[in-house]
C-alpha cells in the first residue's frame, strides 16, 4: 500500500479536507485498487460507530485489519480514537491513555509507523525454511512425515500424534524484528516469542530434561512434569519443573534478566546459583555478576499482552525496546538526550509516530523520521 498521511484519511470521512488534501487523497485512491479497497473498508468501519466508543486496543485493531485485508499487513494505518498522551511529572515523562489529536498541532506531519505483526520463520532439522504468518490454519509436515498444527499465531507441537515414535530432530523458530509469535512445545509448554528472538528446541523431548536454547526474549508457561525444563542462554541457564517466567537476553545488551511470575526457578551460571520466588528477578551483567531483586512482574511480562510498560527508564532503553517491535533504527544527534527518564503504559499496537509527536511537545527531545530511521535530537 502506498503511503499517505493517516489524518487525511481519518478527516476525509467527516468531509473536512482542504482542497489540497482532497487532491492528495484523490491521487492516492487512483494509485491502486488496494488503496481504494482499504478506504472503503475504513468508511464502513466508521459508519458502524466504531470511532465513537472506547475500544479494546488489541482486539479491535486486529478486527479492523481482518475486515480490511483478512490478514495483517506491514503498512497499516492507526484507526483508534484513543492514543498515548504524555505529560511531565516529578521530573519524568509519564504516558497514559487519552484522546488523540490531529498531527497538525505539532510541527511534524509524519507517515504512519506500523507496529509489528505476527510472523516467524521455522527452520526444520532437514534445513527446510517455512514462513509463518497469522490468520492461517494448516498442518506442516515435519520429522518423518509427522504433522505440526498451525492455528493462527500458534504453532502446536503437542497436537502431533507421535505416540510410540521417537523423534530426534531439532527445530528453530526465528521471530524477526517487527514480529511476534507463539508456540506450544510437545510437552504442552506455551512459549510467547518477542521480536528479534531465536528459540532452538527438540521436536520431541526424549532426554531426562526438557532443554531449549534462547536468544532474545520469551515468556514461558511451563507444563509440570517429572523432567526439569531448562532454558539455556549464553552465560546462564534457567531450570524449572512447572512455572511461569520471562527471560530477556538480547545479544549486545549489557544485562540478561529472568523474571518469575509463578512457581520457582533456579538460575545458574558457571560460578553462581540463585533460587527465585514469585515477584523476584535475577540479573546477570555482561561482567558476570549475578544478583536478584524484587520487581513489579507486570512491567516485564506485559509485552505478551500487547503493552509496553516503562518505569523510570532512560529514553535510550525505551527506544531500543520499541525499535525491535516497530522494526526501526534509532540515531542520536546528542548523547545527553538518552538519559531523559520515561514512565508509562503504552499499547504495542498504536502508531509510533503519535508517540514521537507527544514527546516533542515536552520540549525534551525532537524527532525526525527518514524512512525507517528515527533521528533523535535535544531541544
Amino acid at each position: 500500500m502506498q503511503k499517505i498521511d493517516w489524518y487525511i484519511l481519518k478527516r476525509s470521512i467527516k468531509g473536512d479536507l482542504t482542497d489540497e488534501e482532497k487532491q492528495t487523497l484523490g491521487v492516492w485512491l487512483n494509485e491502486s485498487e488496494e488503496n481504494r479497497g482499504y478506504y472503503r473498508k475504513m468508511q464502513s468501519f466508521f459508519a458502524h460507530g466504531e470511532e465513537d466508543k472506547e475500544i479494546d486496543v488489541l482486539k479491535n485493531f486486529r478486527q479492523f485489519e481482518r475486515k480490511t485485508y483478512g490478514k495483517r499487513r506491514r503498512l497499516i494505518f492507526g484507526v483508534l480514537k484513543y492514543a498515548a498522551v504524555l505529560v511531565v511529572l516529578v521530573g519524568s515523562v509519564v504516558l497514559w491513555r487519552g484522546l488523540g489529536t490531529d498531527s497538525r498541532e505539532t510541527g511534524t506531519r509524519q507517515f504512519a509507523l506500523a507496529p509489528g505483526i505476527e510472523k516467524a520463520i521455522l527452520y526444520t532439522g532437514t534445513g527446510e525454511r517455512i514462513v509463518l504468518e497469522a490468520q492461517v490454519r494448516r498442518n506442516i509436515v515435519v520429522a518423518d512425515s509427522f504433522r505440526v498444527q498451525q492455528d493462527s499465531n500458534v504453532l502446536n507441537y503437542a497436537a502431533m500424534n507421535a505416540e510410540g515414535k521417537v523423534i530426534n530432530e531439532m527445530h528453530m523458530m526465528r521471530v524477526p524484528r517487527g514480529g511476534e509469535f507463539s508456540m506450544k512445545l510437545s510437552d504442552g509448554t506455551m512459549v510467547y516469542l518477542n521480536a528479534e528472538t531465536d528459540l532452538r528446541y527438540p521436536v520431541q523431548f526424549n532426554d531426562d530434561e526438557r532443554r531449549v536454547v534462547l536468544m532474545g526474549e520469551a515468556y514461558f508457561d511451563v507444563t509440570k512434569s517429572g523432567k526439569p525444563f531448562v532454558v539455556e542462554v549464553n552465560g546462564f541457564e534457567v531450570r524449572v519443573l512447572g512455572t511461569r517466567f520471562n527471560v530477556h537476553a538480547y545479544k549486545g545488551e549489557t544485562r540478561f534478566e529472568t523474571t518469575l511470575e509463578q512457581g520457582s526457578v533456579e538460575v545458574k551460571t558457571k560460578d553462581h546459583f540463585l533460587l527465585l520466588e514469585p515477584g523476584e528477578q535475577a540479573v546477570l551483567t555482561d561482567e558476570g555478576r549475578l544478583s536478584k531483586q524484587k520487581v513489579d512482574v507486570h512491567r516485564y511480562t506485559a509485552w505478551k499482552d500487547g503493552h509496553f510498560v516503562f518505569d523510570d527508564e532512560r529514553l535510550e532503553d525505551v527506544m531500543n525496546t520499541v525499535a525491535r517491535w516497530y522494526d526501526i533504527k534509532v540515531f542520536y544527534h546528542n548523547q545527553d538526550v538518552k538519559d531523559v527518564r520515561i514512565n508509562g503504559n503504552i499499547s504495542r499496537y498504536r502508531d509510533f509516530s503519535v508517540l514521537l509527536e507527544k514527546i516533542e511537545k515536552l520540549d525534551v527531545a525532537q524527532f525526525e523520521i527518514k524512512e525507517n530511521t528515527i533521528i533523535v535530537k535535544s531541544r
